[in-house]
């Protein structure tokens, strides 16, 4: 593991394992990364110079006051890249950071990239008129808006989403590590990020994404993505493959990590 030190001062946390082309994995909201891809590091790292970074103000990376959004995390990823000098990038979020990704093609380019993995994301969270697949199906402005609020007075409000986020019941012990994990990531940034998650709405820029894209869902008691979110964005993302596992949720990558690495590792070597 080592840090790599942003413009402002902040530590970027990273490890590399591996050889071969990058392939760089983005978290989901709150986890560490080296906890949240324990079960896909190894098996991606056979084929792949896999390198795992915890985004500003999560995880081991530093968490400094003030300034968390998406398009702050998409500019520090540039950095980053910049930095360890990485072309020929295979990129790869699930939820919070395919949010993070579709902002950074949008300010950075594809340059350094040769093709995406969005894993178990919606381009757009909230409920709309126009818009039949918002987080758990159904997440109205007024609900979503206030979120970040219920999260600062009471973290706990983020259990239900934990739970929900599995296909089947973790078991104690596992549930209360977890917990512990996303402690790591302060109350007040989680509350920041989810304030601008709501308002992003990615919706229009997906056509123009010309890379390579591998859409994973999974399909087993998934109520926080219950739609055909993954078929509706590969009907629009002109080079784009959908995969959809049935031996996960949300998480996926973690329950059924085998068919999920399988389909990424496979990926990443056609592309």
């Amino acid at each position: 593991m080592a840090f790599h030190f942003l413009s402002d001062g902040t530590p970027l946390w990273y490890e590399e394992r591996g050889q071969g082309r990058p392939l760089v994995l983005l978290q989901g909201l709150q986890f560490p990364s080296g906890y949240f891809w324990q079960h896909n590091i190894d098996a991606l790292a056979a084929n792949n110079r896999v390198i795992m970074v915890d985004l500003r103000g999560q995880g081991l990376s530093g968490k400094p006051i003030g300034g968390h959004n998406i398009a702050r995390n998409a500019a520090d990823l540039e950095e980053f890249f910049a930095a360890l000098d990485l072309h020929d990038v295979l990129l790869a979020g699930v939820a919070f950071g395919g949010l993070v990704m579709l902002d950074y093609l949008k300010s950075a380019g594809s340059a350094r990239l040769r093709a995406l993995c969005l894993c178990e994301m919606t381009p757009r969270l909230m409920s709309a008129p126009d818009w039949p697949h918002p987080t758990f199906g159904d997440f109205p402005e007024e609900a979503a808006n206030g979120y970040g609020d219920s999260v600062r007075a009471d973290r706990s409000v983020l259990d239900g989403f934990l739970h929900a986020a599995f296909a089947e019941p973790l078991d104690p012990a596992t549930l209360a590590e977890m917990k512990g994990q996303m402690f790591l990531s302060p109350t007040a940034i989680v509350a920041d990020l989810i304030d601008d998650m709501v308002k992003q709405d990615f919706r229009a820029d997906l056509p123009s994404i010309s890379l390579p894209t591998l859409l994973l869902y999974g399909r087993k008691n998934n109520p926080v993505m219950p739609g055909e979110v993954g078929r509706w964005m590969a009907e629009r993302i002109p080079h784009s493959v959908l995969v959809e596992l049935d031996g996960g949720g949300h998480s996926v990558f973690w329950e059924d990590p085998a068919a999920f690495n399988a389909a990424l590792d496979t990926f990443a070597a056609a592309h």
